[in-house]
């Protein structure tokens, strides 16, 4: 197949189902993709200052601009469910040297439909359904479930600073592992105090003062806020006693979760028993109704798909369900097919001006074309 043929052929199954085909703006504020983007993919942006002055950034994916369509929608009254298709480029830095920094993506995004376990088995059957029209049948695939692991955390009864930092960590890669390889040093403590205490205006510049007097350079993708925050929560929480030992090996157990995805519920019940955290209960048997569906959909992921605890944090605005496929010898950074649950983006995306479920899902043209000469 070309890849003009495999750009018609997995439009032509979201095109299907009836929803509307867009080409939403290329050119975002880079606020928003800035915030909803995880680090790694952060560090890829495509950022251009206008000829006003103002930061921008080019579509890093087709997900965001067409959720700021659906909140405009909203925003204006027009309510209901709604669903959208695109075959439309997009633009980051290469993950690997044989990625383009422009390419293009296949796709669907659903708004307003029920937030379900089977909706999402729905979502990634039509993702599937896709990949097979692109001539792909032997994939593999990973899901995970963002929901996860902050009702663990919820359920350990930790200090509430603890719980929110611990939350925040499983967002950057590696990120509780470091929290939990140590407390904040002393003047670490020292530093988060002195800058707890400043005004807001200031305490940048305290902090900036405070790297040159160590030697230390400013470098990595998070701004001065956003580590100065990290830093206060890193004392507070050790203020508030840090986290138990007991906690400490209910999360090391959670984080070590790899499995065949249907032994999934049997994995996450047996840490929430043997660490007595009934209130999670809820959550894996959510997720088990999820394994269920998507199971009876593509039988094939009982043997060709794995659950991962840690899994899916490039976007910091998904929150539920979440799979990549893999196909051929490309690597794991490099999927054919992705996609999830983003039930908060329409809410922060309007400002609480409106609400919506979501997820979507999309096929990588260019990755399936060399995934199929690879597996040639």
């Amino acid at each position: 197949m070309t890849p003009e043929q495999v750009v018609e052929a997995a439009s032509a199954v979201f095109a299907r189902t009836g929803a509307r085909a867009v080409d939403p703006a290329y050119v975002l504020a880079s606020d928003i993709p800035l915030e909803l983007s995880g680090e790694a993919v952060r560090a890829r942006l495509c950022v251009f200052t206008d000829h006003r002055g103002n930061e921008m950034v080019m579509r890093p994916d087709l997900t965001l601009p067409v959720a700021g369509l659906e909140a405009e929608r909203l925003a204006s009254g027009d309510n209901g469910p709604e669903a959208y298709t695109y075959a439309a480029r997009a633009f980051r830095l290469p993950a690997s040297p044989d990625d383009p920094m422009e390419f293009t993506q296949v796709g669907f995004e659903r708004f307003g439909r029920p937030s379900t376990p089977e909706e999402d088995a729905d979502a990634f059957a039509l993702v599937q359904s896709a990949v097979a029209a692109c001539g792909i049948g032997d994939w593999r695939m990973v899901m995970g479930d963002l929901a996860v692991f902050p009702a663990f955390v919820d359920a350990l009864g930790l200090a509430g600073v603890t719980a929110d930092l611990l939350k925040r960590a499983f967002r950057q890669e590696g990120g509780v592992a470091e929290l939990l390889a140590g407390a904040p040093s002393a003047p670490e403590v020292e530093l988060a105090h002195r800058l707890s205490d400043a005004a807001p205006d200031a305490a940048g510049a305290m902090f900036l003062d405070a790297l040159r007097d160590r030697g230390i350079p400013m470098i990595g993708t998070r701004s001065v806020d956003e580590i100065i925050d990290g830093l206060k929560a890193k004392a507070a929480a050790a203020d508030a006693g840090g986290v138990p030992e007991d906690a400490r090996q209910a999360i090391a157990a959670l984080a070590s979760v790899n499995c065949a995805v249907p032994d999934t519920a049997a994995a996450l019940s047996g840490i929430a028993r043997e660490h007595g955290l009934a209130a999670v209960d809820p959550v894996i048997d959510r997720l088990a109704r999820r394994v269920d569906a998507i199971v009876a959909a593509v039988p094939r992921v009982g043997n060709a798909g794995r659950f991962r605890s840690g899994f899916g944090r490039r976007f910091t605005y998904y929150d539920g369900f979440v799979f990549e496929m893999f196909a051929g010898a490309l690597s794991e950074r490099q999927p054919i097919a992705s996609g999830g649950r983003y039930d908060g983006l329409i809410a922060g995306l309007s400002g609480g001006r409106a609400k919506a479920s979501g997820i979507g899902g999309v096929v990588r043209p260019d990755r399936v074309i060399r995934a199929r000469e690879s597996a040639s």
